[in-house]
């Protein structure tokens, strides 16, 4: 009785247990990648629930390796599904002999078909074996400041200030230059310049600044910090000597309070000490009040060697100022305007005389004639 049912049984699922057609295919595949998935979310859950006793027995892997792994067990997992199922399907089972009798050539068609993956992978595999960058590290990456948060196999998230997420392909990070403020020695010395003006008591300013300093709460003190605060005079600029205070602190985000409280705190202490903290001034020049050209520049303007009148007249045009336009200047310049309007309407009516006295009118003749 038993063994007809397990035949009406192997009858009935002849073909979903057959992988040489499609239905049997896709019925492996489905249950081969099901348990693959099965299986990585299981061992993800014995590795979390085992995870001190990991941390404690390997005491040297550190956070980013230890995220490393747990990204890459789903990958060899799925990996191994997909070997044991091309192994069970006749047709994939010849393409699986020729790519592993030709892995050569396999691995060059792979790598050119899945470049940018590919090195995404070997970047991912590099950052975790050199840790050039660690989970929890503050860096800066192409003018983005953050912490870097995660480190995948493809990709690497980055939090930034504004509580973005930055996510940068590794291999990218492989590429570029890193500034990782917490590697090896997060201290970081503050580095900020004061400028006052050029009558200003150097010691003066330089006591007032210092005793803030002091009094910074994010300063390093005692045997922490590699140096003691000090400020040096750094640049005679254009309007201002320049003033540098130097002071270690913590961190990076202990150097940004650092530097917010200490522009805050010495300006009040400035206005209190009656230092000036100078600004460019602009003076501003009415062509009206420019005095006169001299007698000698307009000379040596007209003794120029090669030009000709009409270029000296432009030059000394562009050097000597114009009259102002006063009420006897207008008055001047309206009678010589009614003068030159006299001369031409004199030499119109001149010109037009010899063609009138041509002109005779009638019976001109036979008077002349009598």
């Amino acid at each position: 009785m038993l063994e007809v049912w397990i035949k009406d049984v192997k009858t009935a699922l002849g073909p979903l247990l057959d992988p040489s057609n499609l239905i049997g295919a896709l019925f492996y595949a489905v249950i081969i990648f099901s348990l693959g998935a099965l299986a990585s979310w299981l061992l993800g859950v014995l590795i979390h629930r085992w995870e001190k006793q990991f941390r404690r027995l390997f005491s040297g892997v550190e956070e980013t390796v230890w995220r490393f792994i747990l990204h890459l067990k789903s990958l060899i997992v799925f990996l191994v599904a997909l070997v044991v199922y091309a192994s069970l399907i006749p047709g994939l089972k010849g393409i699986l002999t020729t790519l592993a009798a030709g892995a050569g050539l396999t691995a060059v068609i792979i790598g050119f078909a899945a470049k940018s993956t590919v090195s995404n992978l070997i970047s991912g595999l590099a950052l975790a074996i050199f840790r050039p960058i660690r989970i929890g590290d503050t860096v800066t990456i192409e003018n983005e400041y953050g912490i870097i948060e995660d480190i995948t196999i493809r990709h690497t998230v980055l939090r930034s200030w504004e509580n973005k997420r930055i996510v940068i392909p590794n291999e990218k990070l492989d590429n570029t230059t890193i500034v990782n403020y917490s590697l090896n020695d997060p201290r970081m010395l503050l580095r900020l310049e004061f400028g006052v003006s050029y009558d200003t008591d150097i010691d003066l300013a330089r006591r007032v600044i210092l005793d803030e300093v002091m009094k910074c709460p994010h300063r390093l003190e005692g045997t922490q910090a590699l140096s003691e605060p000090k400020v040096r005079v750094v640049e005679h600029a254009d309007s201002a000597i320049k003033l540098r205070a130097y002071m270690w602190t913590a961190n990076v985000d202990e150097t940004w309070y650092g530097r917010f409280w200490l522009l805050e705190q010495v300006k009040k202490r400035f206005d209190k000490e009656n230092i000036e903290i100078p600004f460019p001034y602009r003076t501003v020049v009415y062509k009206n009040e420019l005095p006169p050209a001299r007698r000698e520049e307009k000379d040596q303007l007209d003794s120029l060697p090669g030009s000709d009148p009409a270029a000296q007249s432009e030059k000394a045009l562009m050097v000597l100022p114009q009259p102002e336009a006063t009420p006897e200047n207008k008055k001047s310049r309206k009678s010589g305007f009614m003068k030159m309007w006299g001369f031409l309407k004199g030499k119109k009516a001149k010109t037009a005389s010899p063609k009138a006295s041509n002109e005779q009118p009638p019976g001109s003749k036979e008077q002349e004639n009598k």
